[in-house]
């Protein structure tokens, strides 16, 4: 619970002074959307039993709750496309507007530019290297970025604890020289999982 509202509170931190309070809302409006979906989703998780009427056995169960995560991915995504596209459109009116329509001319390699005046009063073309028609396409990356590094996360989690992978099966192995090879091993196999998460999340920082 603690990492997850401060995640939301440093996005509405980062969010306030380049967008102000829609800055902040998105965060908190991805973060409900987000609960209900998790919460919609995983009242449809069904696990159906064996031929022989055997309950479910624990890959059955990681199976159907892989599912439930791609499939509240899925509708987390399209919710927030539409979300950051509908309420940053105003943002994109506001700039179609400051960016000059008489000034066919380019400047450099095409680059788009904007009329302003200078000190002494004058006209002039200044060159604008990216203009932004909507900034909710830039926001919806992020949290599209953000969204695929995570499900990534927890299935190298899964990977890492589950007892049917050469991780778990590797501590177990290691017992049966006595309790301190299996320290060592632990701890070796917990350092090893980190690598891929570190990874995931410098490259998306990136």
């Amino acid at each position: 619970f603690e990492s997850f509202v401060g995640a939301v509170v440093a996005a509405c931190v980062l969010g306030a002074p380049e967008f102000g309070t829609k800055g902040v809302a998105l965060p908190l409006y991805i973060m409900m959307i987000g609960l209900i979906v998790s919460v919609g989703c995983s009242s449809f998780i069904k696990v159906s039993k064996g031929k022989d009427g055997e309950a479910p056995g624990l890959e059955e169960l990681l199976a159907a709750m892989r599912i439930n995560v791609l499939l509240a991915g899925v509708l987390i995504t399209i919710i927030s496309l539409f979300l950051c596209v509908f309420m940053f459109e105003d943002e994109s009116k506001f700039l179609n507007e400051i960016v000059d329509r008489n000034a066919t001319e380019r400047i450099g390699l095409g680059i788009p530019a904007i009329t302003s005046l200078n000190a002494e009063g004058s006209a002039h073309l200044t060159a604008v290297p990216f203009v932004e028609r909507n900034p909710g396409w830039r926001l919806f990356g992020c949290i599209l970025l953000g969204l695929v590094v995570g499900i990534l996360i927890g299935f190298v989690t899964e990977y890492f604890t589950s007892h049917t992978e050469q991780p778990t099966q590797s501590i177990a192995e290691a017992s049966v020289f006595g309790p301190g090879p299996v320290v060592i091993q632990g701890l070796g196999m917990g350092m090893y999982s980190t690598v891929v998460p570190l990874v995931l999340i410098c490259a998306a920082v990136l």
